[in-house]
């Protein structure tokens, strides 16, 4: 088959395939990272999504979103005089949407050149993280843009933020990255991959929630490693294959 690099030539009918996207592959380093120079890329990968579609696999395509949701938190940084700063929960949530529209427009736009009108459906996706993981702790996962202003990096501490430096480069802020215990929509995923449709879902790792004292969920302030985010979603959907 075209397009993906599997290895098995006699792939069963509707085999299950996770296939993962990085957000530096939609706006790599180096780049402006325009809403142009993202829809181009984006537009180039789905043409090698869609033939797998078109032969007959059922595809989930999941998506990283590390240089996106950097942006929107310099745009939070920024206009937060003017306009209230939304949580990293919800950033990850407004990038799942936006990467989330460009990708089904662009592999509903290379399904129909191919002659399948396949509907491809985006899921809000959650995951949940563990309140007592160690990561807490130990904030890791840098996101955002490197800075220099000393001022502004002292502003910033105070309303809680951590920073590590980089002795060429600057400070950069971390946040904890805690590992993905459980998806909280593979049901959602399942039942749409059942009835035909190719599902965009769990971008940016997911919206990170923890469990309250009450049992129920609440979005947290961390990033979930892409990659394992991947991984759990292919196991929890029993998938047959995950690309990265």
């Amino acid at each position: 088959m075209s397009g993906l690099p599997l290895t098995d030539d006699d792939a069963p009918e509707r085999w299950r395939l996770v296939v993962a996207l990085g957000g530096n592959a939609i706006a790599p380093g180096g780049t402006g990272g325009t809403a142009e120079e993202q829809t181009y890329n984006i537009a180039r990968t789905m043409k090698l999504v869609a033939p797998p579609i078109v032969d007959g696999y059922e595809v989930v395509v999941t998506h990283g979103n590390g240089p996106q949701v950097g942006n929107l938190l310099l745009k939070n940084e920024l206009a937060k005089h003017v306009v209230p700063a939304m949580p990293l929960d919800w950033c990850v949530a407004q990038t799942q949407a936006t990467i989330g529209y460009q990708i089904i427009t662009a592999l509903e736009r290379e399904l129909e050149q191919l002659g399948d009108l396949s509907t491809v459906v985006p899921v809000i996706s959650r995951v949940e993280v563990a309140h007592d993981d160690p990561a807490w702790n130990d904030p890791s996962k840098p996101i955002g843009p490197y800075l220099t202003d000393e001022e502004q990096i002292r502003e910033r501490k105070r309303d809680g933020q951590r920073f590590v430096r980089d002795d060429e480069r600057g400070w950069r802020r971390v946040v904890a990255s805690p590992e993905p215990v459980r998806l909280l929509e593979p049901m959602t995923i399942d039942l749409l991959l059942r009835a035909g449709a190719v599902v965009v879902a769990n971008g940016g790792g997911g919206i990170p929630m923890v469990r309250g004292r009450d049992g129920l969920l609440m979005g947290v302030e961390a990033v979930v490693d892409k990659d394992l985010s991947a991984a759990l979603l292919a196991r929890q959907l029993a998938a047959d294959q995950l690309v990265i």
